[in-house]
């Protein structure tokens, strides 16, 4: 982004400034922007991404000023929310320190018992902030975005490549079995970060020195967020997580347990789902990335006729 909009969007926030050095600048995505404000205090300027909503950014800025008050270090908005030229744009805290990667066991077991300490820190967030506009639990459709049409979706890529269709089809109607099974309809809800894998948690000295990327932030269930955390390639998460919860009296559940693994596979197939979104707005298909994404949606076996949590 040029400078002299920089200049102009950091004027309508009221900001003065002795420096700005681009961090992330995604097309029609997110945007970070460090800044050395005139009190010498770094902060950070967010663009968020196109499609996001004035009601979803105000979410994501509760999350994080809940947390910010109970102590974390975390991208809290420090500026009111502006628009400049149909995006909006928001001072906030500066994060320090790096994200770890690749992790090393025992490092992978410090993140699981960092996310556990976040969940405390969000319980009972929900009961006054309820569910994030334009979102639901993984578990109860096929992805968390409302509005998601899926047989449009695989109707398209029928026409494209039947094969990857019918393979889609089959994995969907798998998975509704494996979480209907679960009995997932009654797991209980959290606010979740939405992305705690490594490179949204940031470390210094070996200590956390903040969480990062709230873009995702909302109501589900906490085997849903063990899945999105990736901790599926980090097995030493889970215990750390596990072992943290249950010093501090929140064990998971014997539900939550039983449903790791469905809502894993439901959380690659909402993965498949927005690749196979996306190239029936683009016209080409990742079949690659559709194919990867699939073959991690557990088994293959033909699924006893149910009906599919996410159906009518």
């Amino acid at each position: 982004m040029p400078s002299e909009t920089l200049a102009r969007i950091l004027d309508q926030l009221g900001v003065a400034y002795r420096g700005i050095v681009a961090l992330s600048d995604v097309p029609s995505g997110n945007g970070n922007w460090l800044v050395q404000t005139a009190g010498e205090e770094p902060a950070v300027l967010r663009r968020y991404r196109s499609s996001v909503t004035a009601a979803e950014i105000a979410y994501e800025h509760d999350v994080l000023r809940h947390l910010y008050g109970a102590g974390w270090t975390v991208p809290a908005p420090v500026t009111d929310l502006i628009q400049h030229d149909g995006a909006w744009y928001c001072l906030t805290r500066y994060v320090p320190g790096t994200a770890v990667r690749p992790e090393s066991a025992a490092q992978s077991r410090r993140r699981g018992r960092d996310l556990a300490r976040l969940h405390l820190a969000l319980r009972g967030l929900a009961e006054r902030i309820g569910q994030r506009p334009g979102f639901h639990p993984q578990h109860s459709e096929l992805t968390t975005r409302i509005g998601f049409d899926w047989d449009a979706a695989v109707s398209a890529l029928e026409q494209a490549n039947p094969r990857l269709a019918a393979w889609a089809q089959s994995a969907a109607d798998q998975i509704s079995n494996a979480l209907n099974a679960a009995g997932v309809s009654e797991l209980p809800l959290t606010v979740i970060h939405g992305d705690f894998a490594e490179w949204n948690v940031h470390y210094q000295d070996g200590h956390l020195s903040g969480v990062v990327d709230f873009d995702l932030t909302h109501l589900d269930s906490r085997p849903y967020e063990l899945a999105i955390a990736r901790t599926y390639r980090a097995p030493e998460a889970v215990i750390g997580y596990r072992t943290e919860l249950a010093r501090s009296g929140w064990p998971l559940s014997d539900l939550e347990e039983a449903a790791i693994e469905p809502v894993y596979r439901a959380f690659r197939l909402g993965m498949a789902a927005w690749e196979i979104h996306h190239g029936r707005e683009t016209g080409t298909y990742n079949v690659p990335m559709i194919e990867r994404q699939l073959s991690m949606t557990g088994p293959t076996r033909q699924p006893r006729p149910t009906t599919a949590p996410w159906s009518a």
